[in-house]
């Protein structure tokens, strides 16, 4: 399983030959093996790829997302038959009732809160008990109210001022580094087997990626960290920064008693979702604890 993220944000015309990704540009030729590669982010204009090119990555496990001006995802290209038993899982998928989906969704919440408040903490805020006290009172009843407003307290915390729904240069770089966690995990997700259209709580029918943005709650804490340490002016990220944020995939992280990089997580993660949606185990599902920032580039489980 790759373990690295290519941004491709020049002109470029992209080829593969023998095992290899060909990347031509104004600056020369680049080449990378694709056994190395997660993920693709590509960004710009005039970036020349072939359908056959295409197929070739999904069958190595190797996503493609395009990004908007904004660093949002406007299209993830995953493989279509992601896994053995890929028909058994998404069944399972279907059938599997509200009550487990909420279990689920109440455990994700609490470590997407456990994981803001141990952020804070690293950066040194204060009064990170006004987003702990909402642990105590989240139940099946009131999960999405508390959520909401620990996320409020949460952001004006992390930055003074900080409104998530504006343009501006800290959102910038938040959402690249989302996108770049939501492909790592919605690439996982098909290739163990699951439909990501059926999430746990998102239900859009306009989203394709609901379970992904379900999982993705506890890791956004990560990125959090990560930007605290790139915070810019600038409304467009550097290749630089780009390269600081995405390298969040690779900082560690504690699940399961054990202490991995982000992309390793994501695999246990969601082998575990699985397990629990096939009733192969009466497991919580296991999600990453934050850790303060230590690469783990090149590590796995």
């Amino acid at each position: 399983m790759g373990f690295r993220t290519l941004e491709i944000s020049q002109a470029a015309e992209i080829h593969i030959r023998e095992g290899q990704l060909e990347i031509l540009t104004k600056d020369g030729i680049a080449y990378v093996p694709i056994e190395d590669l997660c993920q693709i982010m590509v960004h710009g204009s005039n970036i020349r790829l072939s359908t056959m090119d295409l197929s070739i990555l999904a069958k190595n496990k190797v996503s493609l997302m395009t990004l908007d001006e904004k660093y949002l995802p406007t299209a993830i290209v995953l493989p279509f038959d992601g896994h053995a038993r890929q028909s058994k899982l998404m069944h399972a998928q279907v059938k599997t009732n509200e009550e487990t989906y909420l279990t689920l969704w109440i455990q994700i919440i609490k470590q997407k809160i456990n994981n803001q408040a141990r952020v804070l903490s690293i950066i040194g805020a204060e009064n990170i008990e006004n987003v702990m006290k909402y642990l105590i009172n989240i139940d099946k009843e009131h999960v999405d109210y508390y959520e909401a407003l620990s996320a409020k307290e949460y952001f004006s915390l992390y930055h003074k001022g900080l409104n998530r729904r504006v343009e501006d240069p800290i959102n910038s770089r938040l959402n690249y580094g989302y996108a770049i966690v939501r492909s790592a995990i919605a690439r996982k997700l098909v290739s163990t087997g699951f439909h990501p259209t059926f999430g746990i709580h998102h239900d859009s029918q306009l989203n394709a990626f609901n379970l992904a943005d379900d999982l993705i709650e506890p890791y956004r804490a990560m990125v959090d960290l990560v930007v605290h340490q790139n915070i810019g002016s600038n409304l467009k990220l550097t290749k630089l920064e780009r390269q600081n944020i995405a390298h969040v995939l690779h900082n560690a992280c504690i699940i399961d008693g054990k202490k991995v990089n982000v992309l390793s997580s994501i695999d246990i993660m969601i082998e575990s979702l699985k397990r629990i949606i096939l009733k192969e185990s009466n497991e919580e599902l296991k999600l990453p604890l934050l850790l303060p920032i230590e690469s783990m580039e090149g590590i796995s489980e």
